[in-house]
This record gives structure tokens, sequence and C-alpha cells, in this order.
């Protein structure tokens, strides 16, 4: 496990919609209605610090070991989005999720668009990597409102190596990848790396128990929707190249649009028209 404390707290949940929900219900409600209640507390001390939601409009995901080969999906598979969630510190994150505003308005409004049993909740530390690109400076967006390809790399053998470990011995690799099928389609990434998060029981919260563990995600900046396929062609070169140390099964791939929900730091509050508009595939 990493030993460090980090400067800022992130929380990073992956998620899918709760049955009987259409994607463009879930990702209403995730947003408009979800975005507002968590930005609405006056005290900065009651909410994150920045808060982040990024919807997906594609995704491809590793195949189920034991099933019909080269066909089968793991039955939690169908990822809809993700939320960032940054904290100041571990004293911050506990008094938020501690708040009876929590307690009692935000945690119960998952129940209506969260899948809890197949959620992916992740405490991390964000690491910028170095990154040469050739992508124009037209396409470069600002936080908040990037296309991004969001790599959840699972190992086939963690045992021997903590979370620091195992991003120093894949970034360089995939920077590699990216910098030979992509370098005029990304423009920068970083790696989520785990931390221990102890001091608060993610999956209690969030759900999903038995979902597989991420040691590592990675973030990249893409130009729009037509950069996935380099992008794709970079993650099969990256995931050849770490044949025997990568759980290929488990490691997955999407891509979305961010939407900022609010940021203290900048005195931005929640605005419904910041919702991420998805390209048409």
């Amino acid at each position: 496990m990493a030993s460090h404390q980090p400067s800022q707290l992130k929380q990073v949940a992956c998620l899918r919609r709760k049955a009987a929900l259409t994607r463009k219900e879930f990702f209403d409600h995730h947003f408009q209605v979800h975005g507002a209640i968590s930005d609405k507390p006056d005290d900065p001390n009651d909410k994150p610090h920045k808060f982040i939601q990024v919807h997906f409009f594609d995704a491809a995901f590793g195949e189920r070991p034991g099933g019909v080969a080269g066909t089968s999906n793991h039955p939690w598979t169908g990822r809809d989005d993700m939320t960032e969630l940054y904290f100041r510190d571990w004293d911050h994150l506990k008094s938020v999720f501690g708040s009876d505003y929590v307690h009692n308005i935000i945690g119960p409004d998952g129940l209506n668009f969260n899948d809890l049993e197949t959620a992916i909740p992740l405490m991390v530390e964000e690491k910028p990597l170095p990154f040469i690109t050739s992508v124009s400076k037209d396409f470069v967006k600002e936080e908040g409102s990037r296309t991004v390809a969001v790599l959840y790399l699972a190992v086939a053998d963690s045992s021997q190596n903590n979370e620091e470990q195992l991003e120093k011995a894949f970034s360089p690799a995939l920077i590699q990848a990216l910098q030979t099928h992509a370098s005029n389609e990304v423009y920068g990434l970083l790696a989520n790396v785990g931390i221990p998060s102890t001091q608060f029981d993610l999956r209690a919260y969030f759900g999903g128990k038995n979902m597989p563990e991420y040691p590592v995600v990675y973030k990249i900046f893409i130009k729009d929707a037509t950069s996935v396929s380099s992008v794709r062609k970079a993650q099969h070169a990256f995931l050849e190249n770490s044949r025997g140390k990568i759980d290929e099964g488990n490691t997955f791939i999407v891509f979305g649009v961010e939407g900022l929900i609010n940021d203290v730091g900048k005195c931005v509050k929640f605005d419904k028209s910041r919702q991420p508009r998805l390209p048409t595939l």
C-alpha cells in the first residue's frame, strides 16, 4: 500500500445505473438532482472540495473466464459513469460523510440511480504523467469539460507489489504505447494511484463489495470521440507488451465527457447547464 499522505484526497467511483432506468434518466438524475444536492450546503466543510462526473459514451471490457471463448462478459459490466470527489484531507472527508446531510439526503439518493452491488469505489492520489503531444491547442479543454479515456487496470498478481510500485512499473509502457499510436489524439494523462482507505469504508457507502480490485486507474485526455480508435490501438499494444502481468479479464476501458458539479477552491457552484453532452456514435 502507498505509505505517504497526499495533499488532497480523491475518491473515484465507477457506477452502473440501477435497474429500470434508461441511460438518459440515469445521467439526468445523477447530474441534475444528485449534483445539485451535493453542492447545496453553504459551509465548504460539509461538501466535497471539488466534484466531477464523467458520463460514458463507449466502453470495452475483458473476457469472463469460463465463458464462451471470446464472447462472454462479466455480470458487472455495462458502466455508465464515474464520480471524482476531492477532499482537503481525511478530517474533511470524515466530516462530510459523517454529517447528517449526507446521512439523510445525499446517501439515500444513491438508491435512486446507483446499482449498489456493482459500484467500483477507490481512494486514490492523482499523479500527472509526462506526455509529448502533437494535439493542437484548439482541442485542449479545461478540467470539467474534457473528453477522456479511463483505463481500469487489474493486475495478475499484486501480492508482491504495492500500488506505487505497480504504477511505476506500468506507466512507462502505457506512455510509450500512447506516444506510438495516439500522440496526435492524446494531450495528457494522469495515474490515479490507490492509497489506504482504512479511515473510511468506501464500499460500505458506495457498494460493490465483491467487485475486482484496481490498484491503478489511468485517466487519458483525448481530443474527442474520434480519438477512440487510436487509444484502443495503444491499449492493445500496452496489453500485449504487459502480457502475464495484467489481469486482462478484469481490466477495462471507458470513454466519456466530464461535467463539473462544483469547485470550492475556484468558487464554482453547481450549474445544470454543465451536464456533459455526449457524442452520437
